[in-house]
């Protein structure tokens, strides 16, 4: 069963049964009410009719100057009362002794009242009597020193009937209110329930694979604070897919690159090797030669797989910063790479600023990615090229700049540099036993800092990459 289903069934059933309830209790308590005051009138007038043939007993006894009344005087007394009363058809008189009947007027049979003569002083019973419900007052008068049982009746079957058929109006109402109250329940409920159900086709869809679809957010209420979660939730899932997709994609790259890389060398090791191993004369010349591309070739494999081991360690990188003065780090790097440069026919620079700047780092990964930028300039530079190493300060950061003249980027590559294996010139990079790994390495350190690689670049004028640390008193 569902939810709505459940939600409609309890509160219809709880409606309905406060309804009628409320209903039923309203009912009986009107008819408890006059049937109270029927009671109070009926007793009233039974009194009255009581007092009556008391006093009329004693005001005879008193102008016959008697003691007590014969018999025959008194039964006439009692029956010039009863005939006063004779002309109201609406209540009935008897009186009895020792359970014989004295006199009654207007009167239904005398023999179901017998019953009631055991019944203690001005007991009312309500009782049915050929087909009508009568209303009796019991009590005991005391005339001319007898014991009397005086009984009054009130026809009360039109009261009665009037409760049947309120009480049949009332069940009839409530058949009627529990239908318009389901129709406007179901509505109700079905309305109240539509967000949810808009919710599940959008979580269904969303299962299915359309991680565009979101969830429709109307009003202020619980359901739209768990579509607008529901929305957030989504967005965090899309993001997830999203960004494993792109890992698996680069992942897929990575591996092609890496394959593809490596293919060449090998191909070139196997077949300058299988020439030695099948030729059975070789000069002295082609021997170094063939040799010579062997080892380097090796050499670019150790490279590659000295370069990979470091970019797959990157993301595990746990860094030693100390405090450097820029002054010594940048003196120690220029040792290095100045016969670097000089080898190539370039020339390296060095721009400092004037007063003692200290960064905190880790020394020998930021020495790397100086290395790898000077290295990378280099490449992409020509003969009689100038490389700069530019350190700028400021008031509370350091900027370490590496500026060729080389070829440049052009401006829709930039963004793609940072891969592994991504190479502008490929055919130039692998010249000088390149694979395309040091810029992502540099990221990976820069990242690792705190900070991020700027690159800018105007084809064909040279390029500026630089990474910001944080300046240390």
């Amino acid at each position: 069963m569902k939810l709505w289903q459940k939600i409609f069934l309890v509160t219809l059933t709880l409606v309905i049964i406060v309804v009628n309830v409320s209903s039923m209790t309203l009912l009986f308590s009107n008819h408890g009410l006059t049937i109270e005051r029927e009671r109070q009138n009926a007793l009233s007038r039974h009194n009255n009719i009581s007092d009556a043939l008391y006093y009329s007993v004693i005001l005879t006894t008193l102008e016959e100057r008697k003691l007590v009344l014969p018999n025959e005087e008194l039964l006439a007394v009692i029956g010039e009362v009863l005939r006063q009363q004779q002309n109201d058809n609406n209540i009935g008189i008897s009186l009895y002794k020792d359970k014989e009947l004295v006199r009654s007027i207007n009167q239904e049979s005398s023999e179901a009242k017998v019953q009631l003569l055991s019944e203690p002083d001005y007991t009312s019973v309500i009782s049915d009597l050929d087909g009508r419900t009568y209303l009796y007052i019991i009590s005991t008068s005391i005339l001319n020193e007898q014991n009397f049982q005086l009984i009054t009746s009130i026809d009360i079957t039109t009261t009665d009937e009037l409760f049947k058929l309120d009480f049949e109006r009332t069940r009839f109402v409530g058949i009627i209110s529990a239908l318009v109250v389901a129709a406007l329940l179901l509505l109700l409920v079905r309305g109240l329930m539509s967000p949810l159900r808009n919710l599940s086709n959008t979580t269904y869809k969303i299962a299915s694979g359309d991680l565009d679809k979101r969830a429709t957010v109307k009003g202020h209420d619980e359901v739209a604070e768990v579509a607008k979660n529901f929305n957030i939730m989504a967005d965090s899932i899309e993001k997830n897919v999203t960004n494993l997709e792109e890992i698996a994609e680069s992942r897929r790259v990575f591996i092609g690159n890496l394959a593809h890389e490596m293919k060449t060398p090998l191909t070139s090791i196997l077949g300058f090797a299988d020439i030695l191993r099948i030729k059975r004369e070789v000069s002295d010349e082609d021997r170094i030669e063939y040799a010579s591309v062997i080892v380097n070739e090796t050499k670019r494999l150790q490279s590659l797989s000295g370069k990979l081991m470091e970019l797959l360690t990157m993301g595990n990188l746990q860094i030693t910063p100390e405090v450097v003065d820029v002054h010594d780090f940048v003196s120690e790097l220029s040792t290095i790479l100045h016969p670097i440069a000089k080898s190539h026919l370039m020339t390296l620079k060095t721009e400092l600023p004037d007063e003692q700047v200290s960064i905190k780092m880790d020394k020998e990964l930021m020495k790397s990615l100086v290395f790898n930028l000077v290295d990378n300039s280099i490449k992409a530079s020509s003969p009689e090229s100038t490389i700069r190493i530019v350190v700028e300060s400021t008031d509370d950061s350091v900027k370490i700049s590496v500026i060729d003249e080389g070829m440049g980027i052009p401006e829709d590559e930039i963004q793609y540099l940072t891969e592994p294996f991504y190479m502008l010139d490929k055919a130039r990079t692998r010249k000088f036993g390149g694979a395309g790994l040091g810029l992502a390495l540099c990221h990976e350190i820069a990242l690792a800092h705190g900070s991020e690689l700027k690159i800018q670049s105007e084809q064909g004028k040279g390029a500026t990459v630089s990474i910001i640390l944080k300046k240390e008193e």
